[in-house]
């Protein structure tokens, strides 16, 4: 759990927490616009995205460990190599693809597969616990950052992140990991024994294509106004140490929230749980948008809350519906519809400001994408009621109890 908790805060997904403070010093100093340089989310994720199948694979076959002692050191490398960078908006963005690529190890479909291996019966929990971990990264990354930048520049925040991306490794280092995290145990165990959908059955199952569409809109509708948040407090006046500190509250709401949603995801069906916080978020959206900067902390938190339950809700339901067969490849697909939509939404909001120097038109989209992914959510049949077949939840749960987890 501690393995999985910090990696998952400065991984892959610390990319969209940093950007926000960044994106001023960036524009003051290169000139590029907003959309230009939020850019760097749309490549980033579109990289990882493609390498996330892959990931899925290598993950079921040589497990957690191997994986992540390649991917954390070249992700970390590349942090460095960007504070050092002094070229063409080109190559910024090539940077951000190859940190999504190389840095596909260390985003949470690994922290997600290592813990549905051990935790079954407290598993959403132990997931919420997890994703603690990018709830901290949102809380304590914007002030750090910002307090890195007005002190040594923006060059000095990527160095600070090359940093902090090496401490999962120390952790790995001292840990032990059960025979077959290590990718001891031969794959036709792993892959033939275990319960679940290969993937052939999963591509042709309609829970698999429904979870597919529904986290690609709420992914876009979540991640919209993370690395806008702070520019647009500092159009409104807001100093931008300060703007960097309410930023953080997002963080605050996902530290509160994942783990409560975790917990309760163990004790009532998933969907009913997470619904209810995306539209909490939609509300906070229109709030910031008719309410003006007076709303952004509780917008913040209700976006941070929302974030938090679809992560928890993201890993949770993948296990539950396609069980620990293929968990590593088919959450990979999940996760890559999740990760285009949370590329894409960013990137349109940077360039809707462009165009009209406002954020009324993004702040709409992502109210109604989170209130139309909770009626495709809604729309799934549960999981604990399909007959056999249909999901794997009650031969895995069967599976868990004869073992003993």
């Amino acid at each position: 759990m501690l393995f999985a908790t910090v990696g998952a805060g400065v991984g892959f997904s610390c990319l969209g927490y940093i950007l926000g403070p960044l994106v001023v010093p960036l524009q003051e100093e290169f000139g590029w616009g907003r959309g230009e340089i939020t850019q760097t989310s749309l490549w980033s994720s579109l990289g990882m995205a493609a390498a996330l199948p892959l990931l899925g694979r290598l993950l079921d076959r040589y497990g957690v460990r191997r994986i992540a002692w390649i991917s954390l050191p070249l992700f970390a490398a590349v942090l460095f190599l960007l504070s050092r960078f002094d070229s063409t908006l080109l190559l910024f963005l090539t940077l951000y693809a190859l940190a999504g690529i190389i840095g596909v190890g260390t985003s949470a479909v690994t922290y997600s597969k290592a813990v549905v291996e051990r935790f079954h019966k407290h598993r959403g929990l132990a997931l919420g616990i997890m994703a603690t971990g990018l709830g901290a990264a949102g809380l304590l990354l914007p002030p750090l950052m910002g307090t890195v930048i007005a002190a040594y520049g923006w060059r000095g925040a990527y160095l600070t992140m090359s940093v902090l991306a090496l401490a999962p490794l120390l952790i790995l280092a001292v840990i032990r990991l059960t025979p077959s995290d290590a990718g001891s145990t031969p794959s036709a165990v792993s892959a033939g024994h275990l319960p679940g959908l290969s993937r052939g059955q999963a591509l042709r199952n309609r829970e698999f294509w429904t979870l597919i569409a529904a986290f690609f809109v709420l992914g876009w509708a979540l991640l919209t106004m993370v690395p806008h948040f702070v520019p647009m407090l500092i159009d409104n006046g807001v100093a931008p140490v300060q703007a960097a500190l309410l930023s953080s509250l997002i963080g605050v709401g996902t530290v509160i929230g994942r783990p409560i949603v975790g917990w309760l995801l163990d004790r009532f069906y998933a969907t009913y749980v997470a619904v209810p916080l995306f539209l909490a978020a939609a509300a906070g959206c229109l709030l910031l948008l008719f309410g003006g900067a007076g709303f952004a902390p509780l917008t913040a938190v209700l976006i941070g809350i929302g974030f938090g339950a679809e992560i928890d809700l993201m890993s949770y339901l993948s296990s539950r519906y396609f069980g620990q067969r293929d968990f590593g490849a088919l959450y990979s697909y999940v996760y890559s519809a999740f990760m285009i939509g949370s590329a894409f939404g960013p990137v349109t909001a940077g360039y809707l400001f462009d165009a009209r120097q406002s954020y009324n038109i993004p702040l709409i989209i992502a109210a109604a994408f989170l209130v139309l992914g909770s009626a495709v959510l809604l729309t799934l049949p549960r999981f604990d009621r399909v007959p056999d077949g249909g999901t794997v939840a009650g031969r895995e749960d069967q599976a868990a109890v004869a073992s003993g987890s």
